[in-house]
Parts: structure tokens; C-alpha cells; sequence
């Protein structure tokens, strides 16, 4: 082993727990991913939320000696801290930028004071209406049905607090405006991404996707370059048994943002079983894929949404004996 590797043990005796952490974890995956949606504002930041809940929760228990007798309420409190620090660090943002535009004015700079990606996070952050414990409060009484004293508790204020930040904040949350759609890839790349899947051109895909292209499977695995990402494209393009056909992939406009969707077929019936965000390097090549094939809960949204029937998606990867017996259709 050398400095720069981990040990394969340590990762053969992680995989179990984790997979054991996430499988007890699925009954209450849909209310911590509704009340994340909505406490983060929209479906992708809600997401991301949920995944870094989850795993800083992992962390906490295996250094947290006392027992946790209420995971919903645990899962909650943690949503909130990390969504409340994320919010303190945009607010943060905001008055830099703010600082720094002030500063060019006076200099009559010409020059861009912030890169896109910071001013997308500080216009998301206007666009947050409610303090950050009144929206807490509102969506963990109206999404999450917990009492005032759970509330209270989970916030570190009284019920007195929670009463009257609900009563501030169900007005307000009622007004707020959607949120702005982030910095959406060239929909002729996506078109051209999407073309090469549904021909299952593997050598267009690798003159579309970049030699050191990424690509997280959210919730599970991550990829780092073509060679590494070989499987992920070759799972994507592949018919498992059971399947009437071959996977189809389309593209649908999601909040001005262009995303793939990919479609499966069992008995005659298609289902969404994945959905993907694409970002673009300089170059025009696709450096990212994002794809939610290990969010059912967000792949159920977006199906609502266009009206069709997702696949029953678990919250993980499988291990390769599970893999083993669903490739062999048992």
C-alpha cells in the first residue's frame, strides 16, 4: 500500500455498514427528502441536502456513544444545521460581493467582480424570505407533522419561539418566488449527448464527455475520467432481463434547465428510472454528470411532473451478490 491508496479492507468492511445505515434509513427517506426540498428550495438542492444529511449522520453515529431514540427528529435537526450554516455562508457571500461591487464602483472597475457561480448562490440566498429558523419551523410542523416541543427541541429556542415563528413565517413562505434556475448546459450538448446514448454510439460519447469528466451517481459512487467512468455508461446503455427493449433516454426542460431523463420497459410499460444533469467544460464537452438513478424520491417528483410511472429505485448501489441475482432475473 502506498500513501496515496486505502486499504481494499477498509473498504470491504465499510460497504456493509453503510449499505446496513442506508437500507434502515428508507422509511423515513421520503419526509427528510420532502422537508429538505422544501426547506433548500428546490428539488436539486433538496437532494443535495438529503445526501449530505445522511452522510454526516453515518459520521455522527460512529462517534456518538448515547443511543438516538428518534431518528426523524435526529435526521431533522441535522437537515436544519447544515441547511442554517449553508445559509449563514451565502449571507456571507452576499455581503462580500456586495463590498466588492461597492469597491469597483468607487474604482470604476469594468472588469466582473464575481464569477457566476457566486452570484448564482447569492441571488439564491435573496430569494430566502424567511429567516432560517421560521422556514425551519414552518416546514417542520407542515412537513414533517412534529410538535411544537419536537420543534422547540430541535431549533434550541422554546415552544413560545416556534409559535410565533409559524405564525411570521406560513404568510410569508406562501409568497415566496420560485427560485432562480441555475447555470443550465447548452442544450445543443445535451441534444448531441442524448442522440449518442439512443444510438448507443460509444465513440461519439467520448468525443462529446471530456477525458477527465466526473461523474457522481448521487447517493453512491463516484467517477473521475473516461476510463473510470466505462462502466457507468456501459450500465446506462445496457438491457437487463426482463426488459421488453432497450433503454431510452429524452431530454426534458426542468425549471430552464435541460435534463436527461432515462426510460425503462418491463411488460410493456416504460418507467423513468434515472434522471441526469450535464454541466459543460470550456470547450463545449460535457465535464459532469450528475445522475439521481439512487434518488427515488426525486425521480418520483420529477414523474409527477411529466405524468408517467417511475421504477421502483432502491436508496444504493447494490452489492455485487445483489447485482449478481438481478443480472440473472432473480
Amino acid at each position: 500500500m502506498t500513501d496515496s491508496e486505502f486499504p481494499r479492507s477498509l473498504q470491504h468492511d465499510l460497504q456493509p455498514a453503510w449499505n446496513q445505515y442506508v437500507d434502515f434509513l428508507a422509511p423515513y427517506r421520503p419526509d427528510l427528502h420532502r422537508y429538505c426540498v422544501r426547506l433548500a428550495g428546490s428539488l436539486w438542492d433538496g437532494e443535495d441536502l438529503v445526501q449530505d444529511t445522511v452522510v454526516r449522520v453515518f459520521a455522527m453515529l460512529g462517534k456518538r456513544w448515547a443511543t438516538i431514540d428518534n431518528p426523524r427528529a435526529f435526521l431533522a435537526r441535522m437537515a436544519t444545521n447544515l441547511w442554517i450554516d449553508r445559509v449563514r455562508r451565502r449571507e456571507l457571500e452576499r455581503s462580500v460581493l456586495a463590498r466588492e461591487a461597492e469597491e469597483a464602483t468607487v474604482l470604476d472597475l469594468s472588469a466582473d467582480v464575481a464569477c457566476p457561480g457566486e452570484v448564482r448562490e447569492a441571488a439564491r440566498a435573496l430569494l430566502q424570505r424567511l429567516t432560517p429558523r421560521e422556514r425551519a419551523a414552518v416546514l417542520m410542523k407542515d412537513v414533517l407533522d412534529l410538535s411544537l416541543h419536537e420543534t422547540a427541541a430541535i431549533l434550541r429556542t422554546t415552544t413560545a419561539a416556534v409559535k410565533a415563528a409559524l405564525h411570521r413565517g406560513r404568510g410569508r413562505l406562501a409568497e415566496e418566488a420560485a427560485p432562480a434556475p441555475g447555470l443550465a448546459p447548452p442544450r445543443e450538448l445535451v441534444d448531441r449527448f442524448v442522440e449518442a446514448f439512443n444510438a448507443r454510439d460509444l465513440g461519439a460519447l467520448k468525443a462529446i464527455v471530456s477525458e477527465d469528466v466526473r461523474v457522481e451517481l448521487v447517493g453512491g459512487n463516484e467517477m473521475h475520467g473516461t476510463s473510470d467512468s466505462e462502466d457507468f455508461f456501459a450500465h446506462a446503455l445496457a438491457r437487463f432481463p426482463g426488459e421488453d427493449r432497450d433503454p431510452r433516454f429524452s431530454i426534458m426542460d426542468y425549471r430552464g434547465e435541460p435534463i436527461v431523463l432515462g426510460f425503462r420497459c418491463r411488460n410493456g410499460v416504460e418507467m423513468l428510472n434515472d434522471a441526469s444533469r450535464l454541466e459543460a467544460s470550456d470547450d463545449g464537452r460535457v465535464d459532469a454528470i450528475r445522475c439521481y438513478c439512487w434518488c427515488p424520491d426525486t425521480l418520483r417528483s420529477l414523474a409527477d411532473e411529466i405524468g408517467v410511472r417511475v421504477n421502483p429505485r432502491p436508496y444504493r448501489s447494490p452489492t455485487l451478490d445483489e447485482l449478481q441475482r438481478m443480472l440473472s432475473g432473480e
